[in-house]
């Protein structure tokens, strides 16, 4: 009882994710949005809620060919080894973090559900778990749009990270930054 008690309590939070949505350009069911935003420290203090980690798996492999396929396209005098380190600092931890930080209002992070000791070690603003719930957002958006949509939200967040590799010779986290900005 306590764990469908819990369960239905997060869903019934009066929390506007439409900032967040808008920032996507796509309308998610609110349950798989809270889903995509539920850390497992969440989850561990409240059993009945799932975390997050099966749609970052999605959500990984989503922005991956999303970004993978915008380079093939975009950049074909590129050899592999060029096109491979380009995809792997837009795709980084870093790059996610600091797109998670333009969605909603105030950022990602402050519609992330987070167990007592992340809440207390500044786990809203921690890079890995901003970029852990950019994929699961990736994946909720996948599991109920499909690829062309996913597509258009990837590349819609990815695209300035995407032009400016194409720009630099080395890609480095600061080019990462200045594309953001």
């Amino acid at each position: 009882r306590k764990e469908s008690s819990a369960a239905s309590d997060v869903y019934k939070r009066q929390v506007d994710y439409q900032p967040l949505l808008d920032c996507l350009h796509v309308d998610l069911p609110r349950e798989l949005l809270i889903h995509a935003l539920c850390h497992r420290s969440y989850a561990y203090e409240h059993p009945g809620i799932p975390n997050n980690e099966r749609l970052e798996f999605l959500g990984d492999s989503v922005l991956s060919i999303c970004v993978t396929e915008q380079l093939f396209r975009q950049y074909p005098e590129r050899s592999e080894g060029e096109l491979a380190k380009m995809r792997a600092n837009i795709v980084s931890g870093f790059s996610l973090a600091r797109i998670a930080n333009t969605l909603g209002t105030k950022g990602l992070g402050e519609y992330l559900l987070l167990g007592r000791g992340e809440e207390m070690t500044g786990g809203r603003s921690k890079e890995s778990i901003l970029a852990d719930a950019t994929e699961a957002l990736f994946g909720a958006t996948h599991i109920t749009h499909g690829i062309e949509v996913s597509r258009r939200v990837v590349l819609g967040l990815m695209q300035p990270l995407i032009d400016n590799a194409g720009t630099c010779l080395l890609y480095t986290s600061d080019a990462a930054d200045d594309s953001l900005r």
